[in-house]
């Protein structure tokens, strides 16, 4: 997810601008800034999770 973050970021640029009824960048960019601390948010939780599942194989094959 992190490679893709160009590509994120541009979708939901795109996403923003087609769901705001104003062709304004305020309004685009207050509608992208919650989808991207989303998608960032999940980035930061998926690799907390991969972490944690990598910690808990290594000790029980350690064992």
């Amino acid at each position: 997810m992190r490679s893709s973050r160009r590509y994120a970021a541009v979708i939901i640029l795109i996403i923003s601008a087609i769901v705001t009824p104003t062709p304004d960048i305020m309004t685009m960019l207050i509608v992208a800034t919650p989808l991207f601390l989303l998608y960032e948010l999940s980035i930061f939780v998926s690799a907390f999770i991969e972490r944690k599942k990598k910690k808990a194989e290594a000790a029980f094959y350690a064992n």
